[in-house]
Order: structure tokens, then sequence, then C-alpha cells
């Protein structure tokens, strides 16, 4: 049986694979409810309410929708909603969804701008590209009909503290959705009006859609469906949108540090993981003072290097002789890929005749490490005109050998 998708289930599958896997396959359940959500729940619940009235003609006063949102809070906040900001606290929520509403109604009164069609409705409809379509379902927070000019609009409540660049609004996924969801129930609507109200910081955005654009909105919806339909691998990916999962309990990121935070001090100390955990750190830790101390060995031994060249070029000699070992300098000469800082002229010429020869994909790059690996397989014609983009340095090099 064909799955069927939503504007929030597309977006679950990008934010993290795994809470995906637990929702949508797994089909996992969660008790948990964040303020957020509980305000933004209420914040729509009391305009569902209001435009409803509007819809049969009656405006409610200011005060009747704050009245509203009162009882709705009072009837449905229980202790268990989950204020992860816990320098915040529920009233400190309560009020700024009550006054993104006041502000709302100051903004839109006296709410003729356009006739209401429906309130928190529910839509079918199926996503079509190239042959391939794939059935999606999405709920529309208002549908309003505006008569002066005849265009659909489709309103969505944001209550976050983010707000959406026009950028954003005119590739936003949902809405976009929406007007093709919109076009199957109304076929002759001529234009759609996509309106977002982000009803914390009192802000209206709009945009719209070509025929073209939602065309390729749909080929990208299909390309994604595909390829979450073809996700064998589903990892955890960390955020700060962790603290607001509802599977933390079981998530591989999060199980065990959630258990830790239940235990008293003696038992945490206790657990398995938690003295594995020291020990590593232990080991690491001197692992790093192993390397500081490393660092100033190579620093010390960099210096005597030099000093050995030195006296070796002075002494016209070789090799150094020592108690036990001897040091033997080697002098020799090596073409290199010049760096793009070094001489960007030469640089740009070398890869132009690289492309030019088909040989740029064989070093991916202007590389040096690569080139010298592939200027000891290429033939010797291409070497040699190959040679005028390079440049020659002599290379020092002081190798420790035994008598």
């Amino acid at each position: 049986m064909q799955n069927t998708y939503s504007p929030s289930r597309i977006g679950a599958f990008d934010k993290c694979k795994l809470s995906y896997k637990y929702v949508y396959i797994d089909e996992l359940e969660s008790d948990i409810e964040t303020i957020e959500n509980f305000r933004g729940n209420m914040v729509h619940q009391t305009l569902e309410e209001f435009y409803k009235l509007i819809k049969g003609g009656a405006v409610k006063p200011q005060e009747w929708v704050i009245s509203k949102y009162r009882e709705l809070w009072g009837k449905n906040y229980t202790g268990n909603i989950k204020i992860v900001k816990k320098e915040l606290t529920a009233d400190g929520y309560f009020n700024q969804g009550q006054q993104c509403l006041i502000d709302y109604y100051d903004r839109y009164h006296p709410f003729n701008q356009t006739k209401i069609v429906k309130t928190e409705h529910n839509v079918n409809f199926k996503v079509r590209y190239n042959g391939v379509e794939y059935p999606f379902r999405g709920k529309l927070d208002r549908l309003d009909w505006d008569d002066k000019v005849n265009i659909f609009e489709i309103h969505d409540y944001k209550v976050t503290n983010t707000l959406m660049t026009q950028e954003e609004a005119d590739n936003d996924w949902q809405l976009g959705l929406y007007h093709v969801a919109v076009r199957t129930e109304w076929p002759d609507a001529q234009a759609i009006k996509l309106v977002w109200h982000s009803l914390l910081l009192n802000k209206e955005l709009v945009s719209s859609r070509t025929d073209i654009q939602i065309n390729e909105l749909q080929k990208g919806v299909i390309e994604k469906i595909k390829e979450i339909e073809s996700c064998k691998y589903f990892p955890p990916e960390k955020s700060v949108l962790c603290n607001w999962c509802d599977f933390q309990n079981i998530c591989p990121l999060w199980k065990h540090p959630k258990e830790m935070e239940e235990l008293p001090v003696n038992e945490y100390k206790k657990d398995p993981g938690v003295r594995l955990v020291t020990e590593y750190k232990k080991f690491e830790e001197a692992k790093n003072e192993l390397k500081e101390e490393i660092y100033k060995i190579e620093k010390e031994q960099q210096k005597i290097k030099e000093a050995a060249i030195e006296f070796a070029e002075k002494e016209q000699i070789s090799i150094i002789e020592g108690p036990d070992m001897r040091l033997k300098i080697d002098v020799r000469d090596e073409l290199r890929a010049p760096t793009r800082s070094e001489d960007q002229e030469k640089w740009e010429r070398l890869r132009d005749f690289l492309i030019k020869e088909d040989k740029y994909k064989d070093v991916s790059t202007v590389n040096n490490n690569m080139l010298n690996y592939r200027l000891k397989i290429w033939p010797p014609e291409l070497i040699d005109k190959l040679t005028k983009f390079l440049i020659q340095k002599e290379i020092k090099a002081v190798r420790l050998i035994k008598k």
C-alpha cells in the first residue's frame, strides 16, 4: 500500500532521519507535549473559533478573543507539559500567546479584507510529476477568497520566535503544496496568494507560485520521497531540536545521558558506562600531554636538522659521523606544482594545460602530492610539455642511518 505523505512528514526526514523512523515507520507514539506546541495549539484554536464566527457574520470584540484563549489554556494545560527552557515559565508563554492575539486583532480589525472559506481545513490531494504520483494530506490554517480580485488566499499561523526570510517564504514547500491542494479542490482557481502570519513578531509575509514553480516543486517533492523510500540507514541528527524531541529516552545519542541524569551521585560513579568514559578520558589526556612533548622535541630536532645541513654544506660532505649512527644529507631537485598564492598565473596555466590534455581529472585539482604521483606514471612526452608549468625547488633532507 502506498504511503500518504504530508509537508510535515517530508520536513521531518531532513531534520532527523531516526526521529522520522520512530514516527512514520515504527509508528511510536509520545505522550510528551512541549510548551511551545501547546501555546501554538491554543492560539490556533482561538483563531479557528474566532474565524468560524466571522464566517457566520459575527465579528467578536477583542475581549472575546482573549477570554476564549484564557478559557482554552485553563481547560487544557497540565503539569505534564514540558518546558525545555528552564529560565522561562508557563505564565511567560501564556502572556506571549495573549499578546500576539492582541497584536493580530489590532492589525486586521475589522476583518473585512476577504471572505472566509475554511478554517483548519483538512485537504487530500496528489503530487504528480512525469507519470509518478503520491497521495498527500495536510491542514490549512485558513483559506480565504478575495472577491475584489478573484484570488484564493492560504493563511498559515506561525507561533514561534523565528522569522522566515522572504527567500524562505518564496521557496517554502508546505504552502507551495497547499497551492496544489487548493487547485485540486477548485481547478478554476486562477491565482493563489500564500500568506504567513508570524504572530509573536506581528509580521506578515506574502508569496505566490507560478505554474512552472509548482511543477518544479512537485518534481523536488517526488525526488525527496524516492530518497526517503530508498533509505536503509536512519542515523540520529544532533541539533538544538533534540531538546524538544519526544524520543530522547530511546535515541542512541541521548538514552544513556538521560538515564544518568536520574541517578544519585554514588550510583552515577559506579555505572559501567561512566567508568569507561572516565578511563578513556584519562588516556586521552595522557596522549595530549605526549603530543605536546613530541611537538617540543620535533621543534628542537628541526633546529639540529638545519644545523646539520649548514654543517654539511660548509664542510662539503653528505655523511656526518656519530658515535653509533650517522646523519645522511640528501640534496635533490624536485618539480612541484606552484600554489595559487605563490604564483597565480602559473597555477592557472598549469590547470588549463591539464584540462586541455584531459588529465585534470587524474589529479582532481592542482595538488602537489597527486601531481608528483602522476609524474611517475605519465608518458615522458607529456611530462616534457608539463615541465614549463612547474617550479623547480631544491629539497634538502636529513636521515638517520646505521654505520
